[in-house]
């Protein structure tokens, strides 16, 4: 793997990753308050099936009242990504800031990586209709 060295785009970028997770961790009240507005799944409405989003409201409202165990019941996808979104923002200052080399992407995604996402989705949406 090839590595390159860290630009000020790349702790601007950082920064702004962390400035949304704590505005999203801040404005908490106003994302549980707007959850009763939402509709409900169209996909599922029409077909009798979760979507492979099913669940991710649940594990949203789970993951900001600190359920974490709720919130990976609901979703395990979409509640490891918000684990990823509010923790990985302070990580990715810290290794910005302190310098750090990352790694050089060019093009697209490798094939292993692709089939490992797509995968993932798979699994989850398996997850999502069996226990939902």
């Amino acid at each position: 793997m090839r590595i390159r060295a860290v630009t000020n785009e790349d702790r601007q970028l950082a920064l702004l990753w962390l400035a949304a997770a704590v505005s999203a961790v801040a404005l908490r009240p106003v994302w549980l308050a707007l959850v009763p507005s939402l509709r409900p799944c169209v996909f599922r409405a029409l077909t009798g099936l979760p979507c492979p989003t099913c669940g991710t409201t649940r594990a949203a409202t789970a993951f900001l009242n600190g359920e974490l165990t709720a919130a990976f019941a609901a979703n395990p996808l979409a509640a490891l990504a918000g684990l990823v979104f509010v923790a990985g923002a302070p990580l990715a200052v810290a290794w910005t800031m302190a310098r750090k080399k990352l790694p050089l992407t060019t093009g697209p995604l490798p094939v292993w990586a692709r089939i490992t996402a797509i995968s993932l989705i798979g699994l989850n949406w398996v997850y999502v209709i069996v226990f939902s």
